[in-house]
Formats: structure tokens, C-alpha cells, sequence
């Protein structure tokens, strides 16, 4: 008897219904990203040229020193753009560099308006040299045009603005702590009791403070806080003012709050 050689049938690939609705559902997921990418292409192509958007106002909020005008030409925002093709956030890094302008958002409010609301810069003391420059609360350098009467914001002395520009950060320990003083001393509580002139801040470690003529102080009444601890050293000082108005009625001339002393 001849053996016979059986060929084996190959069998066919067994799918278990796991692997096929695995296989299903990654067929249906790329014919669903093909149609949302082809659709997207196709709106996007849209919205950028249909003219409903183009946009027709771009509204400034809370300028007082620069016009509105300036800020948008600043912005390189124009009317009439797309407003999804405008650049908001190259606008706002570019008024960010203004030195007047402390903090700016752009926004978009469809179909066809942009705002730009920002947070202008307020000078709070001059300094000396010849520039005759003005520093906010942080101390970055302004223009003396920041402020409509600059001559009457107090002094800063002893802080070198050789080497200063407008819109440099002064970041010297002079600055730092005569501004920390000032910020302090314009208060609720002291700046109905005092008004301050000058700061020398030649000695970080030995600030003193200028007043100007007030109820209970001469003119250019002298203040020394020391270098550290203002918080605490002119909350003393409001008490020793509310002290010399209640008990002595009488001008004072010399207040050293270091020391607790003062001279009538």
C-alpha cells in the first residue's frame, strides 16, 4: 500500500472577537481624525476669509498717559485684518516693552473686535542728577513727562542714575529700601499724619526721612528708621505722632525711631 503524503491545509488566521473589535474601532478612529482634519482645513479656511471677522474696533482700557492711538499703533494691530490671523500676543509683548505700561492684555471678542486693557505705570518719586528721572513702587525708571507735576512727588537720595535709562529696573539696595520706606509711609494710617519730601538713602543702613510742614511736624523734619525693619519701625512711628498730638500739642523736629527719642 502506497502512503499517501496529506498536505496540510493552512488554516486560517483565528481573530478572536477581542482582536476584532479592537481592529474596527482604530478603523473608525482614523476615519474619524481624516474627516475632523479635512473639515478643520476647511473651516480654518473659512473663518480666515470670511468678512464678517475682519476686525472693525480695537477698544483701549486703562491708559491715562498714552492715547489710544499711540497704544495701537505701538501694538502693530490694524482694522480690517483677520482677527483670528492677528498677532495678540506679538501686540502684547510689544506694549510690554513700553516703560509707562505695568501690565497689558489683548483680547478677542468675536466676530470683529479686539481690547486691549492694560495697567499704566504711577511714578512715585524723583531722583536726582541731571536726567531728572522718576521711579515707580518696583523702581523702574520713567520720563519726568509720567507725571503732571513731578516737582511735587518726594525726593530719592543717594541712589547713583549715571548709568540709568527709562525703563532700566534700579535694583540697588538704596532704591529697594527708599521705595519700600515710601510705599510704607503712604499708607492709610501715616499719610494722614505725614508727608514725606525727601528720603536720603546715602547709608542703606541708616535711612532718614524729610518731611514737609504738617500739623504736628516742622518743615523738613527729620525721621531716622534705620536699615531694616521699616514695617515695624513706622507703625512706632504713627504711634509717636498720635502720641505728640493727643498729650503735646507741639511741633516736633526730630523723631529718631530707632532710638524711640524726639525733639520738639
Amino acid at each position: 500500500m502506497n502512503a499517501k503524503v496529506l498536505k496540510k491545509r493552512k488554516k486560517p488566521p483565528n481573530f478572536s472577537p477581542f482582536t476584532r473589535e479592537k481592529t474596527i474601532r482604530l478603523g473608525l478612529i482614523f476615519v474619524v481624525l481624516a474627516t475632523c482634519g479635512f473639515g478643520g482645513v476647511e473651516v480654518g479656511r473659512y473663518l480666515l476669509s470670511d468678512p464678517k471677522y475682519a476686525i472693525k474696533h480695537i477698544i483701549v482700557r486703562g491708559n491715562q498717559r498714552l492715547s489710544s492711538e499711540e497704544i495701537i499703533k505701538f501694538s502693530s494691530l490694524k482694522k480690517g485684518e483677520n482677527i483670528f490671523g492677528s498677532r495678540i500676543h506679538r501686540a502684547r509683548d510689544r506694549l510690554s516693552k513700553l516703560p509707562l505700561i505695568e501690565h497689558v492684555v489683548v483680547s478677542r471678542f468675536m466676530p470683529d473686535v479686539l481690547v486691549i486693557e492694560m495697567v499704566e505705570r504711577v511714578p512715585r518719586a524723583k531722583l536726582p542728577g541731571s536726567k531728572r528721572f522718576l521711579a515707580d513702587y518696583s523702581g523702574v525708571i520713567l520720563p519726568r513727562t509720567a507725571c503732571s507735576e513731578p516737582d511735587e512727588l518726594p525726593s530719592i537720595v543717594g541712589v547713583d542714575t549715571a548709568d540709568l535709562s527709562v525703563g532700566d529696573r534700579c535694583s540697588a539696595p538704596a532704591m529697594t529700601k527708599a521705595m519700600r520706606a515710601l510705599q510704607l509711609c503712604e499708607s492709610p494710617r501715616l499719610s494722614g499724619l505725614i508727608e514725606v519730601e525727601e528720603i536720603d538713602a546715602s547709608r542703606t543702613d541708616d535711612l532718614r526721612l524729610y518731611l514737609k510742614q504738617g500739623s504736628y511736624t516742622k518743615r523738613n523734619c527729620a525721621v531716622r528708621i534705620g536699615g531694616e525693619d521699616f514695617e515695624q519701625r513706622l507703625a512706632n512711628l504713627a504711634a509717636s505722632l498720635e502720641d505728640i498730638k493727643d498729650q503735646y500739642r507741639q511741633e516736633v523736629r526730630w523723631i529718631d525711631v530707632v532710638l524711640n527719642y524726639a525733639r520738639f
